[in-house]
């Protein structure tokens, strides 16, 4: 049942998307180019590349960086995973963005992989093989050569996750004699609730006593698993501070967010100090400066506590006004926002949402904390302990978000969708049975 209920609503998904489509069709084409909506469109690639976050500030982890690159080119075998354990929000994912930039311009043989508690897709390791062995395949056709003679093999769908990812990615560079780079980011967000996480550990433990032709620079916050695993495989993790030997790279952030305002600088950094080298946490307190017209009350609020709840929660009182209208078109929003399956646009969730209007002025509001460019690009946290702030009664308060109100809310915005259309043309609707087929 939960399977059909998922196809389901996947057609209702795609439906919405369809209908945007058709909404913004002004004219139609040509006799010779026949129209094509949504449903022929190839779906969004799942977000794995990490296109969300960007490289680190000018003159930031430089050390760490650095480690890294010595690491990569040190061709002793000893050290083939270089694993950086560190707290939420201390910038592990810029530092694994900017090695891909880096890896990319160089032409390194590389491929990556961010986990991301965004969407099912990118907490789960049901693609991991594929995309991984796909992005080192398309840099060398012998390599793309052998991997495809694998997967051709009859009893393929009957392989472990351990197996495939010797079978198609390690083995294939070992029988070519080729070095690649894997980056995996964020292992924390990736789902164990299946033991996904459990048997991606277990193959890179394998890779750890094998030929490193495979060198892997993993992140993630120092979960206990991680942690415990790290240990009995003898992989050695390190975290920012030891890189770095400091936090002096909070400072060089915030002189290059403000840097107009050197007086704001130096008060802020007073106060950030004790944020343990969290960039997250500068990151939003800029935004929120850059964007206040009362600077000396916001600042005086940060003193109040350095954790990032309370920080959540500045971002609120200082973006949302506090009249009960407000406050109610905060929640919807928040709400289908976590209950998409895909992150959604402005213009997706406004056809959606049961108040037409509200869903861009709430967005545009928090852009402190959302991750947006325009009404068509999909909606995302800025970071995972956003949604986990958000789902905590406890620790947000009034704040709390319901996410299971969210799934009601979109289902019912679908079948407001639905019945529009099928008043204006029978037609329309047709085309739910096709999507639902096609997902089978």
């Amino acid at each position: 049942m939960d399977n059909v209920f998922e196809k389901y609503t996947d057609a209702l998904h795609d439906y919405a998307a369809q209908s945007i489509v058709q909404v913004k069709q002004e004219s139609p084409l040509p006799d010779s180019e026949p129209f094509r909506d949504a449903r022929h469109k190839q779906p969004k690639a799942p977000n794995v590349y990490g296109i969300q976050h960007v490289p680190c500030v000018e003159g930031t982890r430089q050390k760490s960086l650095e480690a890294i690159r010595n690491w990569a080119e040190d061709k002793s075998g000893e050290r083939p995973i270089f694993l950086l354990l560190d707290v939420a929000g201390s910038g592990k994912s810029t530092v694994a963005k900017h090695m891909t930039n880096e890896w990319i311009r160089s032409n390194r043989l590389m491929a990556r992989y961010f986990f991301s508690r965004d969407t099912a897709t990118t907490m789960s390791t049901s693609s991991f093989c594929e995309i991984v062995a796909n992005a080192l395949g398309a840099s060398n056709p012998r390599l793309q050569a052998l991997m495809s003679v694998f997967k051709r093999r009859p009893d393929f769908g009957l392989f472990s996750f351990e197996e495939v990812f010797n079978g198609l990615i390690v083995k294939p560079l070992e029988d070519l004699g080729l070095d690649a780079i894997l980056i995996i980011d964020a292992l924390d967000e990736c789902n164990n609730e299946d033991e996904s996480r459990t048997e991606l550990l277990s193959a890179l433990c394998t890779q750890r006593s094998s030929t490193p032709r495979l060198r892997v620079l993993a992140t993630g916050r120092p979960e206990l698993d991680i942690r415990l695993w790290a240990d009995k495989s003898g992989v050695r993790y390190v975290n920012f501070f030891q890189l770095e030997e400091g936090d002096k790279d909070i400072e060089v952030y915030i002189k290059h967010r403000l840097q107009d305002t050197p007086s704001i600088q130096d008060r802020l950094y007073h106060i950030i100090k004790q944020a343990d080298g969290v960039f997250i946490w500068a990151r939003i307190a800029c935004d929120l400066i850059v964007d206040t017209i009362d600077v000396d009350g916001l600042l005086e609020e940060l003193s109040k506590e350095v954790s990032l709840d309370f920080l959540y929660k500045v971002a609120f009182r200082h973006s949302i006004p506090k009249d009960t209208r407000s406050q109610q078109a905060l929640v919807v929003v928040l709400e289908m926002i976590l209950a998409s399956r895909e992150p959604l646009s402005i213009a997706e969730l406004e056809m959606l949402s049961p108040r037409r209007g509200i869903v861009e002025q709430t967005v545009n509001r928090l852009g402190a904390v959302l991750l947006y460019k325009d009404q068509e690009d999909p909606i995302r946290l800025l970071h995972a302990t956003f949604r986990e702030f958000l789902t905590s009664r406890s620790r947000a308060g009034i704040y709390f978000i319901e996410p299971g109100r969210g799934h009601q809310t979109l289902a019912l915005g679908c079948f407001r969708t639905i019945g529009r259309h099928l008043s204006q043309d029978y037609a329309t609707i047709r085309g739910i049975d096709k999507i639902s087929q096609r997902k089978e």
